[in-house]
This record gives C-alpha cells, sequence and structure tokens, in this order.
C-alpha cells in the first residue's frame, strides 16, 4: 500500500475523523496527494469522506476493522502468503488480516483459487489477475460482510484442501481462541474441518482480549503468524503447548 498510505490510515485511526487539510500537514504532502490517497482506501471501502474529512466507518463494519494495525496486519499477510504455491486452492475465511493476505497472495502467485465466506474479500480481490473466486452462499452478515449459519458450512464442507488461513477475535488460556458471535464462530470452526492445515493469522493486539465463545484450541492449529508485541505469558504458553509461532 505504500508507507504514506499506512501513515495516513493511522492518522485517521487516532482521530476518528480528521481534515484532510490537517492530514497533509501531518504528513508533509500535498493536499492533492492526499486526496488521491484518500480516494484509493475509500474505493477499497477502508475510509469514508465526508466534506473535507476523512472517517473511520462505523465500529461494526469490516473497513472500521481494517483501518487499526493496518501495518501489523499487512505485514502477517505478506508472511503468510509465503506459504502458498502456485496453482493452490486454499480457503480464506473473512476478516480484515484475512483480506490483505488475500491480497499478498495474488501480488506473488499465479492460478490461486480463494475458496471464502467473505463478499469483502472477495470485493478486495476481484481485480487481481489470476484468481478463480469461489464465493460459499449462506445468511448474510452484514458488518461482517460475511456469510454465515448452516448454508454455509454445508458449501464448505464440499471442499476438501491443505491450508485454510483464519482470523480470531480473542484468546484466553482456558478456552484457546475465541470470537464474540457466535454464528460467525460456530461457521468458521465448521470450515477449518475442510483443511489438513489451520493456519491462524492475527497481530498482538487480538491476544489480550478474551473473547466469549470459543472456536480453536491452540493444538488444533498448526500455525500462527503475529507480530512482535506479542504478551510474554502468551509467548510461554504456546511454547509449552508445541504450538509453532511466526513473528513479523
Amino acid at each position: 500500500m505504500g508507507q504514506r498510505r499506512v501513515e495516513l490510515l493511522e492518522l485517521v485511526s487516532q482521530h476518528g475523523k480528521i481534515e484532510v487539510n490537517e492530514l497533509s500537514r501531518l504528513l508533509h504532502a500535498s493536499q492533492v496527494t492526499v486526496r488521491k490517497d484518500l480516494e484509493y482506501l475509500t474505493e477499497k471501502g477502508i475510509l469514508r469522506r465526508k466534506r473535507g474529512y476523512a472517517m473511520l466507518k462505523h465500529p461494526d463494519d469490516i473497513n472500521y476493522q481494517m483501518a487499526f494495525q493496518y501495518e501489523e496486519k499487512e505485514k502477517i499477510g505478506k508472511a503468510a502468503s509465503t506459504l502458498v504455491k502456485d496453482g493452490e486452492t486454499i480457503i480464506v475465511e473473512c476478516g480484515s488480516t484475512c483480506a490483505l493476505f488475500a491480497e499478498e497472495v495474488l501480488k506473488h502467485h499465479k492460478h490461486i483459487t480463494i475458496i471464502t465466506n467473505s463478499t469483502y474479500i472477495a470485493h478486495f480481490i476481484q481485480d487481481k489477475p489470476n484468481v478463480e473466486i469461489i464465493l460459499l452462499g449462506g445468511n448474510y452478515q452484514k458488518h461482517s460482510q460475511a456469510s454465515v449459519g448452516p448454508i454455509t458450512k454445508q458449501y464448505a464442507s464440499q471442499f476438501s484442501v491443505d491450508k485454510i488461513f483464519v482470523g480470531t477475535g480473542g484468546f484466553n488460556f482456558k478456552d484457546g481462541f475465541t470470537g464474540n458471535d457466535i454464528t460467525r464462530t460456530d461457521t468458521i470452526k465448521s470450515m477449518t474441518k475442510s483443511a489438513k492445515q489451520i493456519i491462524l493469522l492475527a497481530d498482538s493486539k487480538k491476544f489480550i482480549h478474551p473473547g466469549s465463545v470459543p472456536f480453536l484450541k491452540p493444538e488444533e492449529v498448526h500455525q500462527v503468524i503475529t507480530d512482535q508485541g506479542l504478551p510474554e505469558d502468551v509467548k510461554a504458553y504456546f511454547y509449552e503447548k508445541n504450538v509453532h509461532v511466526q513473528f513479523v
């Protein structure tokens, strides 16, 4: 995405709403450049613009989540993309980190098939070459822009792949990886049964939120990819459980 756009996102995340003139001053960039950056981020659905301001979307919107820890999520996506091979079929669960991962995969690999329950991800990568997108149907959740529920689970069960890439809403020592929406969490859990390897992508901030709905034990996960901010007690726990963790 470029460092300036990442810095712009961080500024909007900090303020929630900020004037274009102020962004120009803080970024040491012309207003024309800032407007072009905002146009790009608006087209991606990450931000919205209104009367000379750049603003975050509603907190329930996946685009709102995309704006936080963007640089860390981008690095995680790049690292995870190295696990994919040309011509491979993978399952990608909905979520902001997973969306950036899917984009990175298509920068470096050819003839990829992505099976996903996320209309957001399908839209995010729709203009990329060398990709076939299989979108799973089901009950549509507006805030996550994803299909969930029994129909989604049934469709997912028809596939068998080597790898599924998933995110997490939180973590605790008793339950492992957790979500906040019981229907979405149940759907993801079911989707993981269609893959030989579960690879979990999450920025370190997710590991300080306990979440309310358990869906994966650490020992079920083939690999965790996260950033250097992972709390020390979580690092020790993963080491004890022999969970392979890759830091970016």
